[in-house]
């Protein structure tokens, strides 16, 4: 399943990202949230001390950590290892590497599986009796082999030979929550995949999915040679704006105010990459340690779009959406745009023909 499995209304609806927890340190928590935090827990808590009370508080302290780290706007993991990693509280959804040892260690460290190089090894290390639930243990047992993502919110610390998670939350990203609705059953199993909206879910794009395409050299042969100013001039002009001019430094390539998705106007910042490196879009194509994503996703905007004049790999997919989608989060999005899908909007617009005679194709 993948969240082109989603009917568009649910694929842009606006969703709060919660943890289903499967470990929780529930001192740490509490320290987090502060004084007047731990008073309104302790208002709204259930007394009891049987398991639906006690998951009942679980969900409640998990819930106010999410809206704390939201309110403070908590970097990612990546984030936080960018601006150097000393104590810093994040939120993300991670792979983690099996631990099989959970079952019978007290205390357990093991790595995270990150996409860029920090220059020493990532581990997140905890005692194994604040995990809360079976699920839990077993899907940090199995890890990223058996195709677990953990969300975390943790502390970040900077040692002399690597960089330590100390967990407050850890557990699976979920979205069956009452702020979610009640008709959120068809969420229930996408948490790892929500966030994402396709091309055509922007309104202004919407036409590109009756584009048919005969094959791969149909598109390639074409966006070989589209210059990315071309494609920038085209995405500007669907959005009924003007194009910016290019300047070094720049977090993106264009801003705009007025991409319609789910029926409302957002703000979205777009990268673009041209056919200069034309083969499939990886990291490194990015700048060192990506910084271009990390750039663009620290913009003010709801909806981070890449497009590449050629396929897009997973590991720039896996990473936008790291630095994108967050836990307590409700509004932030990415989107992909492959020489493919360029292919079809330009197409579906009759911009090919514009641009034809610039590209020499």
């Amino acid at each position: 399943m993948s969240i082109q499995d989603l009917p568009e209304e649910l694929r842009t609806k606006d969703i709060f990202h919660h943890i289903d927890m499967g470990f929780v340190n529930r001192r740490l928590c509490m320290t987090a949230l502060g004084r007047e935090g731990r008073e309104y827990y302790a208002e709204h808590a259930s007394p009891g001390d049987d398991h639906f009370s006690r998951l009942h508080n679980d969900h409640l302290l998990v819930t106010m950590l999410e809206d704390h780290c939201e309110y403070y706007s908590a970097p990612t993991l990546l984030e936080a290892l960018e601006s150097g990693g000393a104590r810093t509280v994040f939120r993300s959804t991670e792979k983690l590497t099996a631990c099989p040892e959970i079952y019978d260690a007290m205390h357990v460290e093991h790595a995270v599986e990150l996409p860029l190089d920090y220059g020493m090894p990532v581990v997140i290390s905890y005692h194994t009796n604040h995990v809360v639930s079976d699920t839990g243990r077993m899907t940090l047992a199995e890890g990223s082999r058996k195709n677990y993502v953990q969300s975390i919110i943790g502390l970040l610390h900077k040692e002399p030979d690597r960089y330590r998670i100390e967990p407050m939350v850890i557990g699976a990203p979920w979205l069956d929550h009452p702020r979610n609705g009640e008709d959120n059953g068809a969420l229930m199993f996408f948490g790892r995949d929500h966030g994402e909206v396709l091309p055509e879910d922007i309104e202004q794009f919407s036409a590109l999915k009756d584009v048919a395409v005969a094959g791969v050299d149909e598109w390639q042969e074409v966006m070989s040679r589209m210059p990315e100013k071309a494609v920038k001039e085209a995405i500007a002009s669907l959005l009924l704006e003007p194009s910016k001019k290019d300047w070094g430094g720049e977090s993106d390539d264009h801003f705009s105010g007025n991409v319609v998705v789910g029926k409302r106007r957002r703000t979205a910042a777009f990268l673009l990459k041209g056919p200069t490196n034309f083969r499939e879009m990886t990291l490194e194509m990015m700048g060192k340690r990506a910084d271009q994503l990390v750039r663009l996703t620290k913009t003010d905007a709801e909806i981070y779009v890449v497009q590449h004049s050629h396929l897009i790999g997973d590991a720039v997919r896996t990473t936008l959406r790291a630095l994108s989608i967050q836990p307590g989060g409700t509004k932030k999005k990415y989107c992909l745009i492959d020489g493919l899908a360029t292919y079809r909007l330009l197409k579906a617009y009759g911009k090919l023909d514009v641009f034809a005679d610039v590209a020499g194709i």
